[in-house]
């Protein structure tokens, strides 16, 4: 698509959503891209490399693209959060905006998340305190998975994007 053309690219495309965001954390536009677009590399994965390659479908202890998704599912307990604000925000899925949130400014969030003193976006993911997760770490884990899983598993592995902010490593 233009030139994006293979799933490295893609997920080069995820890093550079994901610094948008990150420039501008109260922005909820940046933060459905990226949501997509991290939700949505798992499909560019299947159709540009995994579909084909027989011998890495067996290492993953999968056969298709529905086996595939429920993997990733297993690696990442936060990639569904993820895909729910994906589909919530691409199909007007209201129930998938219960619990986020526009923390604003000074006060309002949770002791040390967010930016300091700067409104940021958080998604309700516990009943006890810290509730809301700020969906910069949110993004960041997932991208983090995405970062991980090319680098053990991917033709790219030599040849991977870095985006302006710098993931943590685990």
């Amino acid at each position: 698509m233009f030139d994006i053309i293979n799933s490295r690219d893609f997920y080069q495309k995820l890093l550079e959503e994901f610094d948008d965001y990150m420039a501008n954390q109260a922005s909820a536009r940046h933060a459905m891209n990226c949501a997509i677009t991290a939700h949505h590399l798992a499909e560019w994965v299947w159709g540009d490399f995994l579909k084909g390659d027989e011998v890495l479908k067996a290492k993953l202890g999968i056969r298709s693209r529905d086996d595939f998704l429920h993997w990733i599912d297993n690696q990442s307990v936060w990639y569904g959060v993820v895909q729910n604000i994906s589909n919530g925000s691409k199909h007007f899925i209201r129930a998938s905006a219960e619990g986020t949130v526009k923390v604003q400014g000074w006060g309002m969030g949770g002791y040390g998340q967010g930016p300091f003193g700067q409104s940021y976006l958080a998604i309700k993911v516990s009943e006890i305190e810290p509730q809301n997760l700020p969906v910069s770490q949110l993004l960041e884990v997932v991208i983090r998975f995405w970062r991980d899983f090319f680098s053990a598993h991917s033709p790219y592995s030599s040849d991977m994007p870095v985006g302006k902010t710098t993931l943590s490593t685990p």
